[in-house]
């Protein structure tokens, strides 16, 4: 028997709703902070290789490549029209050939090796490959959780229908780069939202059926897809795995061990996320006390949020609300990772 409903909340979505409803929530939780991009034009043989701690992503607009992430034991051939994103930074190489050696690319970028229309230049005499890359840093990236349960890599194959959404936006990239208006940057910051979003989404559409294991499995299971929409549905609530269980008519050690099953995680890590994120969200955008928020995200005290979000973010909540997160610069800046 299903779980009493909870006092003032709405009715249970049906089943058939539970992707949309949670696709919709990780969604609208993308924003991003900044983004830069680059433009290349590289003729074979070319390689180069790309480690940031930030989410990368590459479209190729002629030719074709290889790419292969350091730990991936298969490389991902990219053609016109494909669009990838390295989910979060892990190194990577792009390559005309699997055997060709690749140059940091961020050396080529701080030696400046462009052409008159501002493109990176790489390579000998053969075929041209087009590429525009770029990197991303997501507000509240340490606590968000779509970040945290998308794979490695998003490779979106070229279709008729994407290659005209695609190109629509990413010809308008080129036209905000090469105008140099006031508030241009911010404009592709917008636009790479837009990217990051279209990847997503097809990420899902061509997964969310055939998936066996991992968050979107974990959608489609009767008690544990419920218990995700719940949770998204109702972040602030002070959720435990005992109360959870119950209310979905489960054992506490069944429920705990079947989503930690699927989803990868044990529920309490996931509950913590979801609080954490909650809560950044009103830190970046409202003018609450910190008693308020860490009484709404569901902590008992403002010292036990405070412990919590540094561990998850690695600042306070006082520096989150002065700060942010780090910008783009500063990340393409930092020292490359071991």
């Amino acid at each position: 028997m299903a779980g009493k409903p909870i006092r003032g909340e709405a009715a249970r979505p049906p089943a058939e709703s539970w992707h949309k409803s949670l696709f919709d929530d990780l969604l609208r939780g993308i924003r991003l902070q900044s983004s830069i991009y680059f433009r290349t034009e590289f003729r074979a043989p070319w390689g180069i290789a790309v480690a940031k701690d930030c989410a990368v992503f590459h479209i190729v607009e002629q030719g074709a490549c290889w790419l292969q992430l350091n730990g991936l034991a298969a490389p991902i051939r990219l053609s016109e029209g494909d669009f990838v994103v390295v989910t979060r930074g892990q190194p990577h190489t792009l390559r005309d050939q699997l055997r060709t050696p690749a140059v940091d690319f961020f050396e080529l970028v701080k030696a400046h090796a462009s052409g008159v229309n501002g493109a990176l230049r790489l390579g000998g005499r053969g075929a041209l490959t087009k590429i525009v890359c770029g990197g991303m840093v997501f507000e509240n990236r340490d606590s968000n959780p779509l970040l945290a349960i998308l794979p490695p890599v998003l490779h979106v194959k070229r279709t008729e229908e994407r290659a005209l959404r695609l190109g629509l936006t990413t010809a308008h990239v080129r036209s905000e780069l090469d105008s140099g208006e006031p508030g241009s940057n911010e404009v592709v910051t917008r636009l790479a939202d837009i990217l990051f979003i279209q990847a997503v989404r097809a990420y899902f559409e061509e997964n969310s059926a055939a998936a066996n294991s991992g968050w979107l499995a974990a959608v489609r299971d009767k008690q544990i897809g419920q218990a995700l929409a719940i949770l998204h549905n109702h972040p602030h609530r002070p959720w435990t795995v005992t109360s959870l269980a119950r209310r979905l008519a489960m054992s506490r050690s069944n429920f705990a061990a079947r989503f930690r099953e699927l989803v990868g995680e044990p529920p309490q890590r996931y509950f913590k996320r979801l609080r954490i994120h909650a809560a950044a969200e009103r830190l970046r955008t409202g003018g609450d006390k910190l008693s308020a928020i860490a009484a709404a995200a569901g902590f008992e005290s403002v010292a036990a949020f405070a412990r919590a979000f540094r561990k998850h973010t690695g600042q306070t909540p006082g520096e989150y609300r002065k700060f942010g997160d780090r910008p783009l610069r500063q990340v393409l800046n930092a020292s490359q990772p071991e």
